[in-house]
């Protein structure tokens, strides 16, 4: 598709795919008009940006708002461009994909990454590792999310997804991963990523605030990646009531039986009441008769509990 030949304003067209050339031409049209204001795309509900090289976070923010009922969004980013911040900011937005993963990117000091207002998104799917900055806005209709990052704010992002029901995330945390007082009262479904030193003081929060949680998948997708000496499992004060009450499937892929996974494991296995069955694997084939003999002791309370070694 032409973007200038066409006279997009009033195109009827449901579906664009953008790369890098194209995207020129448009861009050259939605920047140089003598009324910005203008500028629509009424229509459109599905946009796909791949590699593209805006010259502005301004014209990623004029492309965005002249999209009036977009639905679903994809951005693939795989060279280094003038976008500092991608302010998303698209109130009809039910799906957003954003790769930000692919290509080599020289060091930048200065704040670069994402902000998202999409108050009607349902679906997020979300890999960056490049930027170091990331916000979302509140998202109260985000029902899954699929969040791979390596920003260190995790307070300004998480606790944005408190409608989510499936969450995956491998991101780096601090103490205080979110904000006090979250609630994600729907979330069953959690897939949490072992690789970064915070991931433990993750999940005791997480199962502290999520009552109905019946899923729990831990892995480690990269290895321990981050060099920072991993912290030991704080377990919770009080036993959380997604424990007592709801977790019937823990799942743990690439276990090594370290100190502080045990004592993760232990005590979900000790204060479980409805679980029907813990599945671990691991890449170490040969501590696997070691560290199952170690699991087969841990106390289960729940007493239809399979152990699952795969």
């Amino acid at each position: 598709m032409k973007a200038t030949s066409l006279g997009l304003e009033s195109a009827t067209s449901k579906t664009i795919h953008y790369q890098s050339k194209l995207t020129r031409s448009l861009e050259h049209e939605v920047n140089n008009r003598s009324n910005p204001n203008s500028f629509r795309l009424p229509y459109l509900k599905t946009l796909h940006l791949l590699s593209v090289k805006f010259s502005s976070d301004e014209s990623v923010a004029k492309l965005l708002e002249s999209c009036e009922v977009l639905d679903d969004l994809v951005i693939k980013q795989t060279k280094d461009g003038n976008v500092m911040i991608f302010n998303i900011n698209v109130p009809s937005l039910r799906s957003l994909t954003i790769d930000n993963s692919k290509g080599k990117r020289a060091y930048v000091e200065e704040k670069h990454g994402f902000v998202i207002n999409a108050p009607s998104l349902e679906k997020l799917e979300f890999k960056d590792t490049f930027s170091n900055f990331l916000k979302f806005e509140h998202m109260p209709e985000v029902i899954m999310a699929n969040i791979k990052v390596v920003c260190d704010q995790s307070e300004k992002f998480i606790g944005s997804l408190t409608s989510v029901q499936h969450l995956s995330l491998c991101s780096l945390t601090s103490k205080t991963p979110y904000p006090s007082g979250t609630l994600f009262f729907f979330l069953e479904h959690l897939e949490l990523c072992t690789c970064s030193a915070g991931w433990t003081n993750l999940l005791t929060c997480i199962l502290n605030d999520a009552p109905r949680l019946r899923t729990v998948k831990l892995k480690s997708q990269h290895g321990a990646r981050y060099n920072d000496p991993m912290n030991l499992w704080n377990e919770p004060t009080v036993v959380p009531e997604c424990l007592t009450m709801n977790l019937e499937f823990l799942e743990w892929r690439q276990y090594e039986g370290t100190e502080q996974e045990r004592k993760v494991a232990a005590y979900i296995l000790a204060n479980a009441t409805c679980l029907k069955r813990a599945t671990f694997s691991t890449r170490c084939r040969n501590k696997y008769h070691r560290m199952l003999k170690k699991l087969k002791k841990m106390s289960r309370v729940s007493e239809t509990c399979q152990l699952v070694f795969d």
